[in-house]
């Protein structure tokens, strides 16, 4: 049977692989996958803090605050992509609001000049 400190680090070392591969599809904007690798990582933290009150487990405790710095970069990655795309929508907004504001003069515009062709032609 593996002692607490083996299985603590080994499971710390499958959670650093998983938190490579979330960063790697968050920097590719692989948001879906990002969220599942995430998933498949929580049932991994909670052994590893159930193991934390073992004494021989604390050695480790290096290797997770180096894991926890990739995840805060991940997060605020992940908040200055939010934060620009939210720009982006409200740029988007606000010319859609603008068009139809100006789009009925065009079409009353539209309707008085029609006749006035066809008429012509």
């Amino acid at each position: 049977m593996a002692t607490p400190l083996e299985t603590a680090t080994r499971l710390l070392t499958a959670l650093e692989e998983l938190v490579m591969e979330e960063t790697l599809l968050i920097r590719t904007m692989d948001f879906v996958e990002a969220v599942d690798v995430q998933e498949r990582s929580a049932p991994l933290v909670e052994k590893l803090c159930a193991l934390a009150a073992d004494p021989a487990v604390a050695t480790l405790r290096g290797r997770v605050a180096g894991l926890i710095d990739r995840c805060n970069q991940n997060y605020h990655f992940l908040d200055s992509q939010l934060n620009r795309l939210q720009s982006e929508l409200d740029r988007v907004a606000t010319a859609r609001r603008r068009l139809r504001s100006v789009a009925p003069a065009y079409r009353e515009a539209g309707q008085a000049t029609e006749p006035r062709l066809n008429t012509a032609a």
